[in-house]
């Protein structure tokens, strides 16, 4: 069995002579705001094309746009365009990890995403030079994600989720012309349970699968084993949307389905195991699952997080041109176990494995280190491509949280086939710092007052989303009250002795 293991701490624009790859982020908007974001990328002959989130230099500022990007496989960037909805200031575009970006017929380009304000779905046409041909919006009883795209010979599916009056969420796929214009629509799902769709794809012209989670109960705690649960979906449907067979997984065995593969003898993808904690807590080891035909008929798996976190996700999986194949996602490290203790954060994960389950190489990387806080960025991947030589770009967006004001980059990094970012394959050890305190912070969203469990001498401080310390105060194993504030996005830091210990993302709405 080939097995090869990095774990690396990598820093921006390190070069040596002859290296195949590079780790860089992205900025292309004013610097104030909140930050640029890649939702995914694919190889176009020699250039990459990414697509995400950006604020442009507009008045009202503070409008999020559609960033689209070409650049060359060293990374340059060849051109960029920040794209406003054509109903700004009142919409905003969105788009979340692994969204779909596609190549059309006609040499442009296709996008999805979502409205942050009216809750729309949305599909986007642009030109080969990124200009927009058009921008439709698909509404919902109350939010509709638009999150794959597949073109056909007479138009395009489109699929993902779509939320209903109860809350419930159903999977939706959608047909629609080439300009974009809305034909039929096919919903599946069931009451009193969330539905949300991961991968679309085409096995022949009238055959289609849908992979998608089953959930329960994963929102506001307490939690139960009873109430608290999730599974893996695999929907197949003719060309008109018809259901062909549905198939789930084991309860708690899998959560969800992305990067889903068609293989001759059934199906690859990626998931995750999901364990319930405590009544405050779950989370999920991201695996590898191969299956038969019945999503439920394991073939091979392999668990790949050693840390069980809320966290932990494959966001993509594609076949190299050796035959093999690539993974990407992210998990949160483990601390070393005692008698010494490292420092635990989220980077991505890039993992290369044979159709037979023999693992190649994995590694993990993050961009931004501060070594004098222990602070490290957390690094989302967006998704995956793979060169004709085999090496690997991954592409998604890297929250630099420990200097004010915090904000979010594109970010890409490129490996070669062999899983090397320079020509030496240099590797570098995280920190081994004493252990630092597991804080709970709950419920999120919130109307005013947070919970916050297991810290008996720390302080917290909040701040806006530009960066602006709002209140700091003690805490003392108690709650924290918000409720003066105006609704909206903050960011809470949590510190001991004046080391950050937790950074958390706080939405607050009535």
């Amino acid at each position: 069995m080939r097995k090869w293991i990095f774990i690396t701490l990598l820093f921006p624009v390190f070069y040596a002579t002859g290296q195949p790859g590079f780790n860089k982020t992205y900025g292309f908007e004013q610097e104030q705001i909140t930050g640029s974001a890649f939702a995914n990328v694919l190889l176009d002959n020699d250039t990459l094309v990414l697509f995400g989130t950006c604020y442009p230099p507009v008045t009202p500022f503070g409008q999020q746009a559609l960033l689209f990007v070409k650049m060359d496989t060293l990374g340059n960037v060849l051109s960029h365009k920040c794209h406003l909805d054509p109903d700004a200031p009142l919409d905003e575009y969105a788009a979340a990890p692994n969204y779909e970006l596609i190549k059309t017929s006609d040499g442009g380009y296709a996008m999805t995403g979502s409205n942050l304000a009216t809750d729309y779905g949305l599909f986007i046409k642009l030109s080969y030079e990124g200009e927009i041909e058009f921008y439709r919006k698909y509404d919902s009883e109350l939010e509709r994600d638009v999150r794959k795209v597949l073109e056909l010979n007479d138009g395009y599916f489109l699929s993902g989720w779509k939320q209903l009056q109860n809350y419930d969420t159903q999977v939706f796929l959608m047909k629609v012309d080439k300009q974009g214009n809305f034909l039929w629509e096919k919903t599946y799902g069931q009451p009193g349970v969330v539905d949300v769709m991961g991968s679309l794809v085409k096995v022949d012209d009238n055959h289609f699968a849908i992979g998608a989670a089953k959930s329960k109960g994963l929102g506001e705690p307490p939690y139960n084993a009873t109430d608290t649960w999730t599974k893996s979906w695999l929907i197949q449907v003719d060309s008109l949307g018809n259901l062909l067979v549905s198939g789930e997984s084991s309860m708690n065995a899998q959560a969800g389905i992305v990067g889903l593969n068609r293989m001759p003898d059934g199906w690859l993808y990626g998931t995750g195991t999901f364990e319930l904690i405590n009544q405050f807590q779950w989370g999920t080891k991201c695996k590898i699952v191969r299956t038969g035909e019945n999503i439920d008929d394991i073939l091979w798996e392999r668990v790949l997080s050693t840390t069980t976190i809320a966290g932990n996700s494959v966001v993509d999986i594609k076949l190299t041109p050796e035959g093999d194949w690539v993974a990407a996602g992210e998990w949160i490290t483990p601390p070393p176990p005692p008698p010494t203790w490292g420092y635990q954060f989220l980077p991505s994960f890039t993992y290369k494995f044979t159709a037979n389950n023999d693992s190649i190489w994995y590694r993990q990387d993050t961009i931004f280190w501060e070594s004098d806080t222990l602070c490290a960025s957390p690094s989302y991947v967006g998704g995956l491509a793979v060169m004709p030589s085999g090496s690997i770009v991954v592409a998604g967006y890297t929250d630099r949280l420990c200097v004010l004001p915090e904000r979010s980059y594109g970010w890409v990094l490129k490996i070669s086939k062999d899983g090397c970012i320079d020509t030496l394959c240099v590797t570098t050890d995280v920190n081994i710092e004493p252990k630092l305190p597991e804080v709970i912070v709950y419920p999120n969203p919130t109307a005013g007052i947070l919970n916050i469990i297991g810290c008996d001498i720390c302080e917290a401080e909040l701040y806006d989303m530009f960066g602006r310390l709002v209140q700091k105060q003690p805490l003392n194993n108690d709650f924290y009250d918000l409720s003066f504030l105006p609704d909206g996005a903050y960011w809470l830091k949590i510190l001991n002795e004046d080391r950050i210990i937790k950074i958390k993302k706080i939405i607050k709405c009535r």
